[in-house]
């Protein structure tokens, strides 16, 4: 039996349940987009799943394991699977979907109840005193970590329901948190009414540095890889809306942001325009 302490180790993931979240190769050692799974039946007894990747990058997951000899080497030709490892497979991604929503749900919840706890936020808040960017539809309060005093994001769905909370920590950097187990993917933040024109960005300080510079409305998709879905969501519920995307002065940002005004027809901001 596989010890998940040493996948987490090897992978510089972490142990959460029954799972191992780490990065998916190529992306940054914070990102936590792959999950492995120990699943008596599957092959090589683990069930590796790239949310932000795809087979090539669960293949290379597996490949860095058999280099730290966690795996047995690979000797022979990709076979056909069979119909138990298949069926393995199956089941296994049927509990993590079930676990998934129920741990969702438990998040959104504890999300409301912190925003229906918490107050609007001061103008004097450090956070946004460091960024110079106003309060408007922020909150501040206790966070779901005990942080008090904390500057609170809420995420919304597109049907307006909030499912996440990220919390703000003054003097922690500041750490930027989410409720643990919370939905974060089709995610957003917004301030201000759409009529003709909106500005898309990744995170929240960004856009509303944006609007303040404006005035425009704008929505925070809060990360990189949500960026081009959060964009396809707009443009989809408002096709005659220009959208103008800011791109974050990083690579992974500027790749998001390309990618979703290329496959939405939106102008593209880069940092030293909106400058």
């Amino acid at each position: 039996m596989f010890d998940l302490r040493a996948i987490a180790y090897t992978l510089g993931g972490q142990v959460s349940g029954r799972e191992v979240f780490c990065p998916t190769p190529g992306h940054s050692r914070s990102d936590r987009g792959t999950a492995i799974r120990l699943v008596p039946g599957a092959p090589d007894g683990l069930l590796v799943t790239c949310f932000n990747g795809g087979r090539s990058d669960a293949l290379a997951v597996k490949d860095t394991l058999r280099a730290a000899g966690i795996l047995p080497a690979f000797g022979g030709k990709p076979r056909v699977l069979s119909w138990a490892e298949r069926d393995a497979i199956r089941r296994t991604e049927a509990e993590r979907v079930a676990e998934r929503l129920t741990c969702q749900a438990k998040a959104a919840g504890i999300a409301r109840r912190l925003l229906a706890g918490a107050r609007p936020a001061d103008p004097g808040h450090p956070y946004l005193s460091a960024k110079r960017i106003s309060p408007e539809g922020l909150f501040q309060g206790s966070d779901a970590y005990g942080y008090a005093d904390a500057l609170l994001v809420p995420m919304f769905d597109q049907g307006g329901q909030v499912w996440n909370v990220q919390s703000i920590v003054p003097g922690r950097n500041p750490a930027k948190l989410y409720v643990k187990g919370g939905r974060t993917k089709g995610l957003f933040w917004w301030a201000g009414e759409a009529i003709d024109r909106l500005v898309i960005g990744e995170g929240m300080a960004t856009v509303a540095a944006v609007r303040r510079a404006t005035g425009l409305p704008v929505i925070a998709a809060m990360t990189c890889h949500n960026l081009p879905a959060v964009a396809a969501m707009v443009r989809a519920q408002c096709p005659d809306l220009q959208i103008i995307i800011a791109a974050d002065d990083d690579a992974a940002g500027m790749k998001a942001a390309r990618i979703a005004a290329e496959q939405t027809g939106a102008t593209l901001a880069l940092p030293e325009i909106l400058s």
